[in-house]
């Protein structure tokens, strides 16, 4: 009798046991389910070139003309990114990303992939010539109905390559090509790893914003040709490479940077030609950049090299412009080196400053985390 008891004892608690992870599991489905009704539907809208129409082909000379139509007439472009996004929806897993046409009774947002920037360096040294192809781009979430900028994620890439020969248009349209739509697509693996981090939310959701961009005086020296010509070229670059690390490190809602802070409005030309403006709202948090300037010592030399430090120098204000109020203001500054041949009669300085300032954005990302007023009143604040 007394093992039959001891049985009937084992079979309760196993049965207890068996109800405790029935109930686990089914409240963990619950969760997911609920989890899984809560996000909102988003339709995929298509890749898009930044500003007016006009100014597609002027603004973005080498990747507009690779928008071809495909075999199916669909803009290569459009195409890529299109099998992308379909191939890889699942990885959105902060939104429900849909198909098809879209009503603005089911949804009115859309993910956009949208083209803001392309640069096509190049510099002659020594024997050899250079390219440097640098893209941005903005992944978006827009509100069609209310015509606005809901939030971003920029996104920067970059491409190296050196030759003995020049390279031609034909040869620079080969290498964006890939870099884009390729088999190991830079774009699409930097896509991918922030796929989960994009998402649409509330109206009482904080936002933060790159809001302006100075480049000094000091600077200037240091970069190609081509950006020294324009400054509001690089200071977009600065903003977006700034942004991209941000959201990375911090993990905070975003919204794009304007070119002209005066015109809030973000003009999209998608690959079926339509043209649509956006306005992008007013943040709730801002931050300015000011790149004051680069410098170069000299460390160490011998007979058979030099060791030159580079140094980034920039200023970081983050405030919140409603109420004029300011939570941090610093000087960050950041250094590199550089070790030069001595046979080497020329050196491609541009590389070295922007590694330097890119581990000036890293630092100032830093300080604004460990600034307890920054990071409670801003950052917590903007987390996606």
């Amino acid at each position: 009798m007394g093992n039959a008891l001891f049985q009937s004892v084992c079979i309760t608690r196993l049965a207890s046991k068996a109800f405790k992870l029935w109930c686990a599991i089914f409240l963990s489905a619950s969760i997911t389910a609920n989890a899984e009704s809560n996000k909102q539907d988003v339709y995929y809208g298509g890749f898009a070139f930044c500003g007016k129409a006009s100014d597609v082909d002027k603004n973005f000379p080498i990747a507009s003309s690779l928008n071809t139509p495909t075999d199916d007439g669909t803009p290569f472009l459009g195409r890529v990114a299109r099998e992308f996004f379909q191939k890889n929806k699942d990885h959105f897993s902060r939104m429900n990303l849909q198909f098809g046409l879209a009503r603005r009774e089911d949804t009115p947002l859309v993910l956009a992939l949208a083209l803001t920037d392309e640069k096509v360096l190049r510099d002659e040294f020594n024997d050899f010539h250079k390219l440097v192809i640098q893209l941005g781009f903005e992944m978006l979430i827009l509100n069609f109905k209310e015509q606005e900028v809901v939030c971003s994620q920029p996104i920067c890439i970059e491409f190296i390559d050196a030759s003995k020969e020049p390279f031609d248009e034909a040869a620079v349209r080969e290498r964006m090509k890939k870099m884009i739509g390729g088999a190991d697509s830079q774009l699409f693996a930097a896509v991918l790893a922030k796929a989960d981090r994009i998402q649409p939310f509330s109206k009482n959701q904080a936002t933060l914003q790159v809001r302006r961009v100075g480049i000094g005086e000091k600077a200037l020296p240091f970069l190609p040709e081509l950006l020294r010509q324009s400054t509001n070229a690089y200071a977009q670059t600065v903003a977006q490479q700034f942004g991209s690390l941000l959201t990375s490190k911090a993990g905070v809602a975003l919204l794009p940077y304007a070119k002209d802070g005066l015109n809030t409005k973000m003009a999209l030309v998608f690959s079926d030609a339509s043209a649509v403006q956006f306005k992008i709202p007013d943040p709730t948090f801002a931050v300015d950049l000011d790149v004051k300037g680069f410098k170069k010592v000299l460390d160490k030399s011998t007979d058979a090299e030099s060791l030159w430090i580079y140094g980034a120098f920039l200023g970081i204000h983050v405030c919140e412009p409603e109420f004029n109020l300011v939570y941090l203001d610093v000087p960050v500054k950041y250094g590199v080196s550089k070790v030069v041949p001595a046979t080497q009669k020329s050196v491609d300085e541009f590389p070295v400053v922007s590694e330097a300032l890119k581990g000036a954005f890293v630092s100032a990302i830093e300080q604004m985390q460990k600034d307890k007023n920054t990071n409670e009143k801003v950052l917590k604040k903007c987390a996606l």
